[in-house]
């Protein structure tokens, strides 16, 4: 229970005093420490409101309120304009939002990660259909050089031709395409005619032969030994 009284006595330099009590005898200690306003000095004649508690077998005054003073808490000028210029900056700088940046990146990262491997994997299906149009030609190179050995030497067994056509295309794969040599098949109906561009062709068979046996030709861009791609469709 509060009781209200006066400071009688106050000992500055110890930091403690008396209250007196109206209808107690005996005066209640206090002490600095238990007063909520230390900056503002006790003084003799001031009214308190207390409890009184027990502390090592003695009693003092404890919760003080300090009825004659106002604990209305104005902020001082340097404080005030302290809080209003930080307002202020608060106001004109906005820190850039920096998980939204990093998400940004993170969202760049990924697209050019996507175009890499779409280019990649663009390039490694040119690889595979290069690889197979060699093939088809070799193929079809073996074929034609085979029904060339028919026509030269006549009906020998298809071993032997086999044989002589691999021969000749181990020879013609291991040659340069653009080749000045002139001793074709006997057969051939082709001839060397200064003829050296795709649109002076008639078929895809005239176009090999004029890419493997006459200089200066050019139907060959790619040099990937297929003339012709796009007009005989290759």
């Amino acid at each position: 229970m509060f009781q209200e009284g006066k400071i009688k006595t106050y000992n500055q330099e110890r930091g403690f005093g008396f209250i007196e009590i109206e209808g107690e005898a005996k005066d209640l200690f206090f002490h600095i420490k238990d007063f909520p306003n230390k900056n503002v000095l006790p003084k003799v004649g001031e009214r308190l409101k207390f409890l009184i508690v027990e502390d090592q077998g003695k009693f003092k005054a404890d919760h003080i309120v300090r009825l004659d003073i106002s604990y209305q808490k104005t902020p001082s000028p340097s404080v005030s304009q302290h809080n209003d210029l930080q307002v202020e900056r608060a106001t004109l700088y906005h820190p850039p939002k920096k998980p939204a940046l990093s998400k940004l990146f993170i969202s760049i990262g990924i697209v050019i990660i996507v175009i890499l491997a779409v280019l990649a994997y663009g390039k490694y299906q040119n690889y595979k259909i290069q690889k197979q149009q060699q093939l088809e030609y070799l193929i079809q190179e073996q074929k034609r050089l085979v029904s060339e050995q028919r026509a030269a030497l006549g009906n020998l067994p298809e071993q032997r031709l086999n044989e002589q056509a691999k021969k000749n295309l181990e020879v013609s794969t291991n040659t340069p395409l653009r080749s000045t040599t002139s001793s074709t098949s006997v057969s051939s109906p082709y001839q060397c005619d200064g003829r050296t561009h795709c649109s002076q062709m008639h078929s895809y068979d005239e176009a090999v032969f004029f890419l493997r046996h006459c200089p200066g030709t050019q139907m060959d861009g790619d040099g990937d030994g297929i003339p012709c791609e796009h007009q005989f469709h290759r």
